[in-house]
């Protein structure tokens, strides 16, 4: 671990190997427990900083950057319980002020890239001169399943219990749950979809488990 700075409060549960690098004052930490053995890489360049990861299953080598070489303040990052992901993703919260908010039990897959701002570039209109990169924040609701190589840009909103297909590109807000979303730029192609981790998490007597067996 290396912090550089003041008042800087970090807390990890247990499973879990850090590589964290913090530059600056006042930045939250809190990470709870793995299930599976997980790593993690947290990169913090800025100030008021606040990474929240509740109890989780697994996360493979995900890599976290709130700011980049240009500082990022007043960033925040919550991920609720029963979150896994596969490796290669990365959630990058680059400009001050970004906020992404991941609900309970998700499932993300391989290769996914949530990009909240595109800090250290500038973006303007080039009629009035108004600043472009502005977002209201990244929401992903509970039990959401992320396919591989999806990318999610920074005015995205993906509901609970949806599934953002592979390859998928999510470009906006999204509102109705239970549905499938895909394509570039994501839109829905399957409603009143339910899905389940495997087959051990069938109920048994459930509807699900007598049309599966």
């Amino acid at each position: 671990m290396q912090i550089n700075g003041k008042n800087n409060t970090v807390a990890t549960g247990g499973n879990l190997t850090l590589s964290l690098n913090v530059s600056g004052d006042s930045n939250v930490i809190e990470i709870g427990d793995a299930r599976v053995p997980s790593t993690l890489s947290l990169y913090i360049n800025g100030d008021n900083n606040l990474v929240v990861i509740d109890d989780f299953y697994q996360i493979k080598g995900l890599n976290i950057s709130c700011g980049n070489h240009v500082k990022a303040n007043r960033t925040a990052l919550r991920i609720g319980r029963q979150f896994s992901i596969e490796p290669g993703s990365s959630f990058l919260l680059y400009n001050s002020g970004n906020s992404l908010t991941i609900g309970a039990d998700c499932l993300f897959s391989n290769g996914i890239t949530i990009r909240c701002g595109e800090s250290p570039h500038l973006i303007f209109d080039s009629q009035t001169g108004e600043y472009l990169d502005v977002s209201a924040g990244v929401v992903i609701g509970d039990h959401v399943w992320i396919g591989e190589r999806v990318y999610i840009n920074k005015r995205a909103a993906i509901p609970a219990e949806c599934i953002v297909a592979a390859c998928g590109v999510v470009t906006k807000k999204f509102e109705e749950e239970n549905c499938v979303i895909g394509g570039n730029p994501a839109r829905i192609v399957k409603k009143n979809v339910h899905w389940i981790r495997n087959s051990d998490f069938l109920a048994e007597g459930s509807v699900y488990r007598r049309k599966f067996d």
